[in-house]
């Protein structure tokens, strides 16, 4: 592992795909350029994602419900010219200015004016979708710092390269999903320090994980 995958997260596609609630072949199409344009995501590592590669692609996700593959390129290669990130789906000053409104992948400029950065051109939309990552935490850089998908439970790339875990520990919650498949919750819990609850928390995000949904941002 080089430096610069320390503290980043590490991810699979397959990982990602469980996290975010996609089709591996999903996270694959929208970290590859193709004939509409860019990747909207680009992977840190080349075939492996980092955490904030993660966010990137939760936040592709919201905008690819509502927004065209076409548009949803245009407006991300649109947003790297104009703030200079690789990766300005994972940066909190850009995301902060992002909605959606019908087909539309909006950029907020002020007030209801908005540019359509997916089609280009500006204009004045007041029913507008905006984000909605209320448990992803950002940095004083604006870079994704954590993200608490439930309570009781952490994603944080310095922690067990980014493994959910059980909040104040480095206990991934899948070692304590497994464990559950043939011991009581409360000799896990006694084995590991932790309080039952714990023990309660990693359950349902294991539940969470496996009902292909995705987990909340």
């Amino acid at each position: 592992m080089t430096s610069t995958m320390i503290g980043s997260g590490l991810y699979d596609a397959s990982e990602v795909a469980l996290i975010v609630g996609l089709m591996p072949d999903q996270v694959v199409r929208w970290t590859t350029d193709s004939a509409h344009g860019d990747a909207p995501v680009v992977p840190t590592f080349d075939r492996l994602y980092s955490f904030a590669d993660l966010v990137a692609l939760t936040v592709t996700g919201q905008v690819r419900h509502n927004v065209s593959d076409r548009h949803l390129r245009r407006g991300v290669s649109e947003l790297r010219k104009r703030f200079g990130f690789d990766n300005p789906l994972a940066v909190d000053e850009v995301l902060e200015r992002l909605a959606t409104c019908g087909d539309s992948f909006l950029l907020r400029r002020s007030g209801d004016e908005f540019d359509d950065i997916g089609r280009g051109g500006q204009g004045t939309f007041r029913e507008v979708v905006a984000l909605d990552l209320k448990r992803i935490e950002f940095d004083d850089r604006g870079g994704p710092a954590r993200w608490r998908p439930i309570d009781g439970v952490v994603i944080d790339p310095r922690i067990q390269a980014g493994a959910p875990c059980v909040a104040g520990t480095r206990v991934p919650t899948a070692v304590i999903g497994s464990r559950l498949v043939s011991e009581a919750p409360d000799d896990i819990a006694f084995d590991l320090g932790l309080a039952l609850a714990a023990i309660d928390a990693a359950a349902q995000f294991e539940e969470l994980l496996a009902s292909g949904a995705g987990i909340p941002a």
